[in-house]
């Protein structure tokens, strides 16, 4: 049964005695059966502190009431000086220092790389600004060093950060990075500033115990229920709430005011797209009430920045300003001195052997991949450990190539074959590996060798129990043995016309020496494409086998599994690519939903699943949970994906890049 305030309250003196102690209230405010109150402050701001509580930035960059930068927070241990953070209303904003709370607008304080484009940087002024708010904290601290014999302190790193964090202002950003990039300096300077208060003012205060010192304003200040707490802050001239059970609070107390809640005056939409105005929120860092771990958590470093996508024209234009100026001597090479190499060229000194496949590889024939599992391969747990032992897992091959093959290739001549071979076979091998797949199934090594080979003659065939001698004879059994239909393709097509057909489209095989791009990004995104949907098809199949235990059954999950992609459709290289992002790449928030819906479906089944991620999307769900539901199921799968192969998934790529 809830407890009833046993009383109201409303100002009191008490008898000659009108002082305003540590446990008297200045300011009173009370919610249900907890009182707020204040010996030294005229407002009593809302207090945060419940476990549901999602630290998750704005679209200022900021973390609303959860900040400890821009609301009052429980006193924690592990933070003591935060109460002396810097409030934003007592600097006027023709001053450097206005620059700690500043938000930048997109189309007054950003300069594109062009018009229309979300990559840049911040205007200069503003730039210089922000410099000057480094130079303030650097001469500050600078100043504070002197006198002290402790000249290891952590504020002096702190700056050494602060200027590590300006310089990427420098760099062309997306303006969703600059915006975080802004909000984490002018973080690291308060902390700085802070600091400093704590060390230069608050605590010589606390050497003077039976002086009570002038609150202090324009600090940020804090909660906390603990007495001796108070007693201490108040007389440090430090904002203070007390917060007590109503039952405890002396019937005796002064009360000067009894007031309201403060609300909080703070951006507390989502971020947006600034040009398409669709959400993008930003990670959940924490989720729980006002302690160590909201403020850690709101102090961690940003850094999930994204890629420019740059056109021909920008790539040559990029490559020609790192040419060398008149009078200064070319960077000699001492690999091929016939060769320069360029930004848009080959990988023509690194083969792809070995490469990190949790991350794609960084160019232009790449399309992006979709943001939800960028995420996921990040934050998955890649721990050998969690890789289950050998008969409990999938089959640890691939069912297509790795698409890092066609762009990380040793020539024009590999990349040529690499595309021939794989445009000759593509269609017979999207068949073979949908309707019947071999088992084993083909290792990377095997793909490398079979879109590399150039078959002209039939491999000899061998007599019963013989086997095949030396390295090369072993490699092409195995392609024999995998890719016997597929070869035989390949001998057709190497010593016949030498003409292919990609979606309707001839192609003469010279041709693909330089290909164009927007060809191999759409064969990279169907490599993306289907591969996941067919290893999200097994690994369904290996995890959820209970849910196909009759002919019904099996129909109805084929057809939830159908349900997360457009054309309700598992293969996709057979029919005609959308004229826009859809599905689980839809850039419509709303539009990608319903996709995700089907997707939650069948994850919530398989053996595993974290009972969280069980909860139904609902209308009624905030959309930054929604986001965050969306992204904790991209990561599930790249998770269980792992465990149950060892190697990182292909996941979805999007086709068509954003400006």
């Amino acid at each position: 049964m809830p407890l009833t305030i046993y009383r109201g309250f409303k100002p009191f003196l008490r008898d000659g005695d009108n002082a305003i102690t540590a446990t008297d209230a200045h300011s009173l405010a009370y919610d249900g059966q907890l009182v707020f109150t204040s010996p030294n402050m005229t407002f009593v701001p809302q207090l945060y502190d419940n476990p549901s509580d999602i630290v998750q930035a704005r679209a200022d960059g900021k973390f609303w009431v959860m900040d400890p930068f821009q609301w009052p927070q429980m006193y924690a241990d592990a933070y003591t000086w935060s109460f002396t953070i810097p409030r934003r209303k007592f600097h006027d904003p023709s001053t450097d220092l206005w620059y700690a709370w500043w938000s930048p607008a997109f189309s007054d304080d950003f300069e594109p790389l062009s018009p229309g484009h979300v990559f840049g940087k911040l205007k200069s002024t503003h730039r210089d600004h922000l410099f000057r708010l480094y130079e303030r904290a650097n001469k500050r601290v600078g100043s504070y060093k002197l006198f002290r014999e402790n000249k290891q302190d952590a504020v002096v790193g702190w700056v050494t950060g602060l200027r590590s964090v300006f310089e990427r202002f420098k760099e062309t950003r997306a303006w969703r990075d600059i915006v975080m990039i802004l909000a984490e300096f002018q973080r690291r300077f308060l902390e700085i500033w802070s600091m400093m208060d704590y060390l230069e003012i608050f605590e010589p205060r606390l050497k003077f115990e039976d002086k009570a010192h002038g609150v202090n304003k324009t600090w940020m200040g804090c909660f906390t229920k603990d007495s001796a707490i108070t007693l201490r802050l108040h007389k440090a001239g430090v904002p203070v709430w007390l917060i007590r059970d109503v039952r405890l609070v002396d019937d005796k107390i002064n009360i000067r005011q009894v007031i309201p809640f403060t609300p909080a005056d703070l951006v507390f939409g989502m971020y947006l797209h600034p040009i398409k105005n669709f959400a993008q929120p930003f990670d959940i860092r924490y989720k729980g009430p006002s302690d160590h771990q909201r403020q850690a958590a709101v102090r961690q470093p940003y850094l999930t920045f994204e890629e420019i996508p740059m056109d021909q024209t920008e790539v040559n234009r990029f490559a020609a300003s790192r040419e060398p100026s008149s009078g200064k001597a070319p960077t000699k090479t001492t690999k091929n001195k016939s060769t320069v190499y360029e930004l848009t060229a080959l990988r023509q000194n690194q083969s792809q052997v070995g490469r990190d496949k949790w991350c794609d590889v960084a160019h232009l024939f790449m399309p992006n991949i979709n943001t939800f599992f960028a995420s996921a391969m990040t934050h998955a747990d890649k721990d050998l450990s969690r890789v289950k032992p050998t008969h409990a897992r999938m089959d640890e091959g691939y069912r297509l190539p790795d698409p890092g093959l066609f762009v990380n290739v040793l020539s024009s001549q590999s990349l040529k074959k690499y595309l021939a071979n794989w445009l000759a076979c593509r269609e017979s091998w999207l068949r073979h590996v949908y309707m019947s797949p071999p088992s084993p199934l083909p290792r990377s090594q095997s793909w490398r060798d079979l879109l590399i080979t150039q078959p002209t003659t039939p491999q000899p065939s061998l007599s019963s129990g013989q086997m095949p001698s030396g390295k090369t004879g072993k490699s092409k059994a195995k392609l024999d043995l995998f890719f016997g239909d597929e070869l035989s393709l390949l001998r057709q097509f190497w010593t016949g016309s030498q003409m292919l057909q990609w979606r309707g489209q001839k192609i003469e095989a010279a041709t693909l020496e330089n290909p164009p791009h927007h060809l191999i990004q759409q064969i990279i995104y169907e490599i993306c494409e289907q591969s996941f949907r067919y290893d999200l098809l097994e690994l369904d199949e290996h995890l959820a086998g209970h849910m196909r235990l009759d002919r019904e059954a099996k129909k109805c999950r084929m057809e939830l599994l159908r349900g997360i992609f457009p054309q309700h459709a598992l293969s996709m290289w057979d029919k005609d690519f959308s004229t826009r992002n859809d599905g689980l790449n839809a850039e419509s928030f709303q539009d990608a939903l319903p996709y995700f819906e089907n997707f939650h479906q069948v994850l919530i089944t398989w053996d595993g699943a974290p009972q969280d991620l069980k909860q139904p999307f609902t209308e009624s769900m905030p959309e930054g949970e929604k986001w965050q539901r969306m992204k904790q199921c991209a990561l599930f799968y790249v998770q269980s994906f792992y465990d149950n192969t060892g190697h990182p998934p292909m996941v979805p790529h999007i086709l068509y890049a954003g400006p």
